[in-house]
């Protein structure tokens, strides 16, 4: 927990850059339009990055993906930088 609370917010708010990121929690439920996923993810730093979306991906996976910032937000005291549209390289 107190690992969590170092981390800092990645990127810069509507900007596209490339992250590699190693997913950590992921929870799905289920909507109207199809299931929802949200991946919990950290950088090498030990950042926190998510991202909520259409696609799911495999805890313990280590992906690199291009997606644009969509907001910074702290959840429980941990800086979360929130994805949106990724895109695996």
């Amino acid at each position: 927990r107190a690992e969590d609370a170092k981390g800092v917010y990645v990127g810069e708010v509507g900007v596209r850059m490339d992250f590699t990121l190693t997913v950590q929690h992921v929870h799905s439920y289920d909507t109207d339009y199809g299931t929802t996923y949200i991946n919990v993810c950290k950088d090498a730093a030990g950042n926190t990055v998510v991202y909520k979306g259409s696609n799911g991906w495999m805890k313990g996976e280590t992906l690199t993906v291009k997606a644009t910032v969509k907001e910074h937000n702290e959840r429980d005291g941990v800086k979360q930088t929130m994805i949106q549209r990724p895109k695996v390289l």
